[in-house]
């Protein structure tokens, strides 16, 4: 028989996509006053250019960024920071289209999960109309497994090595965490 443990926090990652660039550093504004400090922002990056899904919606020439924040959370905080993007992103809404959207993320050794409003068959109803995925498995030497459904952006760089190097900040994040007995 298994024994119920709590799991350690995780690192909390928020993506953001975008067209305009002062909606951006407002949204991490009220990001950053929600979730604490952010300690690792990729490089923003040409999301249109790998695919054009959220175009209808958004428009062309949509960019995307990925943050980091510094204090981990719960596993089991993902669907709060999801209705939170959620209702955020409707503050950035106009006739039913978005000019942001908000994609939550937690980041632990082994996986990458987003939480999504969306149902589909590999997906984990959490509660309030939020589901969970596994989207990327990490490996050892900083590999990376993807899943048939991975978003493909994910994949590419730079996300690609800043999941990875928000991999190693949680490494150490995670030291500290079983050296206070936290959870």
């Amino acid at each position: 028989m298994s024994k119920l443990s709590t799991p350690l926090k995780v690192n909390l990652t928020i993506s953001v996509m975008f067209r305009d660039p002062r909606q951006l550093d407002e949204v991490r504004g009220i990001l950053e006053k929600k979730y604490g400090k952010i300690d690792a922002v990729s490089d923003v990056y040409d999301f249109s250019s790998i695919s054009e899904y959220y175009d209808p919606e958004m428009g062309s020439g949509i960019s995307k960024v990925i943050f980091s924040f510094e204090e981990c959370i719960g596993r089991d905080e993902l669907a709060d920071v999801k209705l939170f993007c959620a209702a955020l992103e409707g503050r950035y809404t106009e006739a039913g289209n978005r000019s942001v959207n908000l994609d939550p993320g937690l980041l632990s050794l082994e996986n990458f999960i987003l939480a999504t409003g969306k149902n589909y068959s590999h997906r984990i109803y959490l509660r309030d109309g939020v589901f969970a995925e596994v989207t990327l498995i990490f490996g050892k030497k900083g590999v990376i497994r993807e899943l048939p459904w991975s978003y493909r952006d994910y994949l590419f760089e730079p996300a690609r090595s800043f999941l990875l190097e928000v991999r190693e900040l949680y490494r150490k994040k995670r030291e500290r965490l079983l050296g206070k007995g936290a959870l």
